[in-house]
C-alpha cells in the first residue's frame, strides 16, 4: 500500500513552506528537493509512519546531495575553464588582443561561429563544414561571409573605442 495523492497534496499545503524554508538551508533550489523527497514519499511502499518526519529527513538528504552535486559541478567547471588553453596566440603586430577575439567570437550566432571556427582554424573545406552542420555548402559559404563580415564590424568598433 502506497500514500495517497489526497494526502500528500494536504502534506504539501500544510507544512509545504516550511520545508522549502528547511531544504533552503542547504541548497540553492529547495524546490527540487522537496520535489524529489515528495517523488520518493510516492513510492514508499509502506507509507512512512510519520511522513512529515520522514518529509524532513529525506529534504535534508536531497538538499545536501543537490548542494554537493552542485559544487562538484562548479569545481569542475573552474578547473576545465582554468586548465583550457586560450584559443589564440597573440602576434606582435596584431591591434587586440586574444580573448578580445575569443569574446567577439562569442558574440556571433552558434551556427555562425561554429562555421568559422571550422573553417578557419579546422581548415574544414566548405563541403565538409556543409556536412558538419547539416547544411549546403553555399548555405555555409553564404554564412560564413556574413560571419566574417560582423566579425570586421565588431573589430573595427573595438579598434575604434581603443583610439
Amino acid at each position: 500500500m502506497q500514500i495517497d495523492m489526497q494526502t500528500v497534496r494536504q502534506l504539501l499545503d500544510d507544512h509545504g513552506a516550511a520545508l522549502l524554508l528547511y531544504a533552503r538551508q542547504w541548497h540553492r533550489s529547495p524546490e527540487d528537493a522537496l520535489q524529489e523527497a515528495l517523488i520518493d514519499l510516492l513510492r514508499q511502499s509502506p507509507p512512512p509512519h510519520e511522513p512529515i518526519a520522514w518529509l524532513f529527513t529525506t529534504i535534508r538528504r536531497r538538499a545536501m546531495n543537490l548542494a554537493r552535486s552542485e559544487q562538484r559541478r562548479v569545481r569542475h567547471q573552474r578547473a576545465a575553464a582554468a586548465g583550457r588553453a586560450t584559443w589564440f596566440v597573440r602576434a606582435e603586430d596584431a591591434p587586440f588582443e586574444p580573448g578580445e577575439l575569443e569574446r567577439l567570437l562569442g558574440q556571433l550566432p552558434p551556427l555562425e561561429r561554429e562555421i568559422v571556427v571550422s573553417r578557419v582554424w579546422g581548415e574544414l573545406s566548405f563541403e565538409q563544414v556543409a556536412a558538419l552542420v547539416g547544411s549546403s555548402s553555399s548555405a555555409v559559404h553564404r554564412r560564413y561571409q556574413r560571419a566574417l563580415a560582423r566579425l570586421g564590424d565588431m573589430l573595427n568598433k573595438q579598434l575604434g573605442k581603443s583610439r
